[in-house]
Parts: C-alpha cells; sequence; structure tokens
C-alpha cells in the first residue's frame, strides 16, 4: 500500500457488531475458496481489538491500521492480508502463517508468535502523512518502524523477511528461522537468538548488543558494521573473517576453544575410564567442555557422564563410543562419525549434527538411573541434524522440539514414542 493513500489524519476506528462482522468474515470465506459473491475483507482502520479470530483465513484482507491488540489470532491464515500500520500489540498470533504479509509500520510489542510463520514477510517501515498536513504532492510525512520488541518468536520462521530498521530489542526468537532475512539497521539489543538460524541473513550495521546466538547458525551471514558488544556467541557457527568488520567484536563473550594435546586426551580418557569403572571412587571425570577435539580418533572411547558442553568434534571418529548421559550441548559434531555410538540419555540441546553419520546409534532413553530407577530421554531439542544419517538408529522417547531434520535419514530407526510435532522440516529421507 502506497505512504499517498494514507493521507490526512488518522481516521477513528470502527467497532462493528457481532452481526456485521459475521457477515464479513463470510464473505471472506467464499473469496478464499474461490465461491461467487465473495470478497476480501475490507476491515482497514477497525476496531478488533480482544475479538477471538483463531483458526481464520483472513489471506488477502485489508487491515490497514486496524486495532488487533490483544487478538487471538492462532492459527490464523494471513498470508498476503496487508496489515500496514497495524496495532497488532499483545496480540496471539501463535502457529498463524503471515507469509508476505505487508506489516509495514506494525505495532507487535508483546506479540505471541511462537511458531508462525512469517516468510517474506515486509516490516520496513511505514510513511504517514502527518496529521493536518495539507493534501498535496508536498505533503509531509513521517516514518514509523515496525516495532517487534519483546516479541514472543520462539520457532517462528522469518526467513526472507524484510525486517531493514525493525525494533527487535528483547525479543525471544530461540530457535527461530532468519535466513536470507534482511536485517540491516534493525536494533537487536538484548534479544535471545539461541539456535537461531541466520544462514545467509543480511547483518549489516544492525545493533546486536547484548544479544545472546547461543548455538546460532551465522553461516554465510553479512555481519559488516555490526554491533556485538557483550554478545553471547558460545557454540555459534560463524564463517572464518566474518567478524572482521564487525563494531565491537574484541567484546564478544563466550570461551574460546582450547587445544589439547594428544598425550593429555590420552590421560584424560584413562582417568575417565577408571572413574566409571570405580563408580567414583577412582579416577576423574573427564570435563572437556569449550574443547577442540575436531578430527580426533575416538572410536570405541568411554565417555558416558563427560562433560563436553561446546565440544568441537568436527569430523571426528566417534564410531562405537560410549556417550550415554554425556553433556553435548552446543557442541559441534558437523561430520561427525557416531556410527554405533551408545547415547542414551544424552543432552544435545542445540547441538550441530549437519551431515553426522548416526546409523545404528543408540538414542534412546537410559533407563534405571539412581535408586528410584528412572528413565532420561536423550534430548535433541533445538539441534540441527540437517542431513544427518540417522538409520536403524534408536530414537525411543527422543525429545525432538524445534530439531531440524531438513534432509536427515531415518528410514529403519526406531522412533517408538518419539514426538516429532515440534520438530523443523520433518520431511525425512527414505
Amino acid at each position: 500500500m502506497s505512504a499517498s493513500a494514507n493521507s490526512g489524519a488518522t481516521p477513528a476506528k470502527t467497532r462493528l457488531t457481532a452481526a456485521q462482522l459475521k457477515r464479513i468474515l463470510q464473505s471472506q470465506r467464499r473469496y478464499v475458496e474461490g465461491w461467487w459473491g465473495g470478497r476480501p475483507a475490507a476491515l482497514a482502520h477497525h476496531d478488533l481489538s480482544g475479538l477471538d479470530l483463531s483458526n481464520e483465513n483472513l489471506s488477502g484482507a485489508d487491515l490497514t491500521g486496524a486495532n488487533l491488540q490483544g487478538c487471538k489470532l492462532d492459527g490464523a491464515r494471513l498470508e498476503r492480508t496487508n496489515l500496514f500500520v497495524a496495532d497488532l500489540r499483545l496480540a496471539s498470533l501463535e502457529g498463524a502463517d503471515l507469509s508476505k504479509a505487508d506489516l509495514r509500520g506494525a505495532r507487535l510489542w508483546g506479540a505471541r508468535l511462537e511458531r508462525a510463520r512469517l516468510n517474506e514477510a515486509d516490516f520496513r517501515e511505514g510513511a504517514l502523512a502527518v496529521p493536518g498536513a495539507a493534501k498535496s504532492a508536498d505533503a509531509s510525512y513521517e516514518t514509523q518502524p515496525a516495532d517487534l520488541q519483546s516479541i514472543q518468536a520462539k520457532g517462528a520462521d522469518f526467513s526472507g523477511a524484510r525486517l531493514a530498521g525493525a525494533a527487535l530489542s528483547m525479543a525471544q526468537l530461540t530457535d527461530s528461522v532468519l535466513r536470507r532475512a534482511d536485517l540491516t539497521g534493525a536494533d537487536l539489543r538484548r534479544t535471545n537468538l539461541t539456535g537461531a538460524n541466520l544462514d545467509s541473513a543480511d547483518l549489516r550495521d544492525a545493533k546486536l548488543n547484548d544479544a545472546v546466538m547461543r548455538g546460532a547458525v551465522l553461516t554465510d551471514a553479512n555481519l559488516n558494521g555490526a554491533e556485538l558488544r557483550g554478545v553471547d556467541i558460545t557454540g555459534a557457527i560463524i564463517d572464518p573473517g566474518a567478524l572482521a568488520d564487525a563494531v565491537g567484536r574484541h567484546e564478544l563473550q563466550g570461551a574460546a576453544l582450547r587445544r589439547i594435546a594428544a598425550e593429555k586426551l590420552a590421560k584424560l580418557l584413562r582417568l575417565h575410564a577408571q572413574w566409571i569403572d570405580s563408580d567414583g571412587r577412582d579416577g576423574e571425570r573427564a570435563l572437556l567442555s569449550d574443547t577442540d577435539l575436531s578430527g580426533h580418533d575416538l572410536r570405541n572411547v568411554n565417555l558416558a557422564l563427560a562433560e563436553l558442553t561446546h565440544v568441537a568434534l568436527r569430523r571426528a571418529n566417534l564410531s562405537g563410543a560410549l556417550l550415554a548421559a554425556c553433556d553435548l550441548s552446543l557442541a559441534d559434531l558437523r561430520g561427525a562419525n557416531l556410527s554405533g555410538a551408545d547415547l542414551r540419555g544424552a543432552i544435545l540441546t542445540h547441538a550441530h549434527l549437519g551431515g553426522a553419520l548416526l546409523a545404528g546409534a543408540d538414542l534412546g532413553p537410559l533407563e534405571g538411573v539412581g535408586a528410584e530407577r528412572v528413565e532420561i530421554a536423550t534430548n535433541l531439542e533445538g539441534a540441527k541434524l540437517d542431513g544427518a544419517d540417522l538409520r536403524r538408529a534408536t530414537l525411543r522417547r527422543a525429545k525432538f522440539d524445534e530439531a531440524d531434520l531438513a534432509g536427515a535419514r531415518l528410514d529403519g530407526a526406531d522412533l517408538t514414542a518419539a514426538d516429532l510435532s515440534r520438530a523443523r522440516n520433518n520431511r525425512t529421507k527414505s
């Protein structure tokens, strides 16, 4: 919608009766279903605040400047809907589809957008005529950036979204997808981007100070001029040299990976084996967090109960390894060989397992733990398993919330009682 279409003073919001709204929604349904007499809902500058419009199909509707504060739109279809400068503060849009919607200048402060689809949505600033300004070619306009501050958007998909200059400070974007998103000049200060996929995103001149980007994917992202003071990048995947022109790169948070000599590693492994065999009376537990073990040959090694958070094991050989109840959260296991490994009860939250070989691995529950004989499920929440080979793997009761399974091979795998309903890209290859 052009700025010129929004000239003059802001119109007063119209509140419809229940009967009037019902007729408009019926006509909208006929429109989206292709029936004669249907027409897109014309609800520009209407007051719809507090209404329950869950699961309604409002695709193509005109909601320019509408008041949708506190509205329930869970599961609603809003593809290509005109929401120019609409007020969606504190609205609930969980699981809604806003693909290619016009949200320029919209206000979404505090809105709930968990697992919403916002592919290619337009969140750029909106231009509004100054109230009372003369209606002429040179009328003055003021711009209003899209306000997404404090939104709750865990697992939301913003792929290809136009978010240049948008206000996203203090947003909850854990496990969200922002691939190819335009975030130039966006305000992302104190935003939680844990596990977010920012592959090929444009973050030039974005403000990211004090953001949390633990386990985030930033491959091919453009970070030139981005402000990164105090950003936690523990376990994030970033291309070499990508931070060269970023501002505050020397003030990043997150432990740097340390290398370990082969002799010292062998000693630690021996002590850990003694610790396991003696139930903790002898030896010493392996504490290998923040260590770079990429490419190491660790076949059949016993690292059960070891601390391996934020460890780099890229292309390492861990075939047949005992890794039960091991903490591998934020680990980089891309291309690693884990075939036949014992990963029962392991913690793999936000681990990077792209292209890993897990054929025949056991990622089922660890049973009979402790005096109460409890069961510990393997946790793959937020893990990146794109292209991983899980053929014939045991995945009983495994947790997959927000795990990325794009291109993963699961033929022959035991998925008994495993919940894949909240996994991403669950179109697995066989």
